[in-house]
C-alpha cells in the first residue's frame, strides 16, 4: 500500500488500534502528528472502539466536527488525528476526562481522571540537542519541544527524564528524573502496565540498548530503558488503573 494512502487494511493495522479484523476491509490511517502510527490510535477509532460512544464512523466524525472531543485541551476535528500515551481526552458535553495509559493488556487504554489532574501531562524526554542561539532543546515523546537556557536548572535534564507539563498554563510544573528510588511505569513489553521502583540502568553490551531494572511487587524486573516512563517519587503524579500495584511491594493505586 502506498505511503500517501488515507486508509490501511484492517489486517495490517497496528495492535494498538483494538479493532475487529473482519467485517470491514479498511481502517483509518493516522495522519502525521504527535505520535507515530504504531504507538497511537486515530480519533475515530478512539470514539468507536475504546470510548464506545459512537456506533459508526459517521457518528464519530459528527462528534469531532461539533468540537465535542478535545485532546490536551484542544478541539480535534480530524478523524485520523493520532492519540497516544499520556494524552488527556475531554468529552466536552459531559465534562468527562480520561488519560491514555497502558494496562496489562492494551498499550492504548484509558483511565478516568478529574478536571484538576486533566491540567497536567507527563512528557518523557526523547532527545536533547543544542539549537540556534545556544539554547537547549528537549523533544518529548509527544513531539513537544521545550527550550531552555544552558544555565537553567531544567537544562540539566536528560533523555528518559520527565517534564510534568501544565496544559492550562503552558509551563513546566515539575520534573521527575529517571533515577534510583523514583517510580517508573513500564509502557511496553511483557510487563506492560506494571509500576515499579527504579533500581538502576545498565548497558549490557556496546551494541545493545540500555536496560533498566525495577522492583515490581517485590520482584526485580529488567526491561528496555525506553520502555520505562518515570511517573513520580513517593507516589504517582497521575491516576493509574486500580489493579496496578505501586512500588516494590506497596498497596494498590485507587
Amino acid at each position: 500500500m502506498g505511503g500517501g494512502s488515507r486508509h490501511l487494511k484492517r489486517l495490517a493495522a497496528p495492535v494498538t488500534f483494538r479493532i475487529p479484523r473482519k467485517g470491514f476491509k479498511f481502517a483509518p490511517k493516522t495522519i502525521p502528528g504527535p505520535h507515530p502510527m504504531e504507538d497511537s490510535v486515530p480519533a475515530q477509532i478512539m470514539l468507536e472502539y475504546i470510548l464506545n460512544i459512537a456506533k459508526t464512523a459517521r457518528e464519530a466524525k459528527y462528534i469531532l466536527r461539533k468540537g465535542y472531543f478535545k485532546v490536551d485541551g484542544k478541539p480535534i476535528k480530524e478523524h485520523r488525528f493520532p492519540i497516544g500515551l499520556m494524552d488527556v481526552i475531554e468529552l466536552v458535553p459531559t465534562r468527562e476526562f480520561f488519560r491514555v495509559v497502558p494496562s496489562r493488556r492494551y498499550f492504548i487504554d484509558l483511565v478516568k481522571i478529574d478536571a484538576e489532574e486533566a491540567k497536567i501531562k507527563p512528557c518523557r524526554i526523547k532527545r536533547k540537542t543544542m539549537v540556534k542561539g545556544g539554547l537547549i532543546q528537549m523533544t518529548a515523546h509527544d513531539g513537544r519541544n521545550f527550550l531552555f537556557k544552558p544555565d537553567e536548572e531544567l537544562a540539566k535534564l536528560k533523555p528518559g527524564d520527565v517534564l510534568v507539563y501544565n496544559l492550562e498554563e503552558k509551563s513546566v510544573a515539575d520534573t521527575i528524573r529517571f533515577e534510583k528510588g523514583n517510580l517508573g511505569l513500564i509502557v511496553k513489553g511483557s510487563r506492560m502496565g506494571c509500576v515499579g521502583v527504579i533500581q538502576e540502568v545498565v548497558k549490557p553490551h556496546p551494541l545493545r540498548p540500555r536496560m533498566a531494572r525495577l522492583l515490581v511487587d517485590g520482584e526485580t524486573v529488567e526491561t528496555l530503558f525506553d520502555y520505562v516512563f518515570p511517573i513520580g517519587r513517593d507516589k504517582p503524579v497521575i491516576r493509574l488503573h486500580e489493579e496496578v500495584v505501586v512500588g516494590g511491594g506497596g498497596g494498590k493505586e485507587g
